[in-house]
């Protein structure tokens, strides 16, 4: 009887232990990478790609088809189809040619990092608009096509910047902004 009641002691603080004191497997949201969620069972998806009009003050959509199998490649197909440029002649990409992904992940707190190589500033063309484009083309084109990103953090060689072009500050996380679509 003895041997019984000590072993369900022990079982109650083992079970009682890791409800109180969580391990490490417990972080915080905010600072545990989220494993890749389906995007939808299909390989092929239709998402708006987002382009500077060719008077460069607006974005305007572009619908595409892209490959993906989770969250993760689906950030990486969008991303790629961007750095491409529009197939309509009537819009222009907002992304510095010789701008290149570097690499991309998702937190469970729904903000996707997107790490760009350093052209990616160093050629942008100057000016406020421009770089506000820039910014929310791809933004938008991440957060309105993927239920899981709720935000986009841009990096700039695996790291935080302040600024593409001296204009807008990047180094916080960034939510879609649909008063610059028309």
């Amino acid at each position: 009887m003895l041997v019984a009641a000590v072993a369900l002691g022990f079982a109650a603080a083992f079970f009682l232990g890791k409800h109180f004191f969580p391990g490490p497997e417990s972080t915080t949201p905010h600072s545990k990478i989220r494993d890749s969620v389906p995007v939808q069972a299909a390989s092929t998806r239709k998402v708006h790609l987002y382009f500077a009009s060719r008077k460069g003050r607006f974005l305007q959509a572009e619908e595409r088809k892209i490959q993906a199998t989770d969250t993760g490649s689906a950030i990486e197909a969008i991303v790629s189809a961007l750095l491409e440029g529009p197939e309509d002649a009537k819009l222009v990409s907002t992304i510095p040619t010789g701008s290149k992904l570097l690499h991309t992940f998702i937190t469970d707190d729904g903000t996707a990092y997107v790490d760009f190589n350093s052209e990616l500033s160093l050629l942008h063309p100057a000016g406020v608009t421009a770089e506000r484009l820039t910014i929310y083309a791809i933004v938008n084109s991440l957060v309105l096509n993927l239920d899981s990103v709720e935000r986009v953090q841009l990096l700039l060689e695996g790291k935080p910047a302040s600024t593409l072009a001296g204009h807008l500050d990047i180094r916080i996380a960034r939510t879609a902004n649909l008063l610059i679509v028309r």
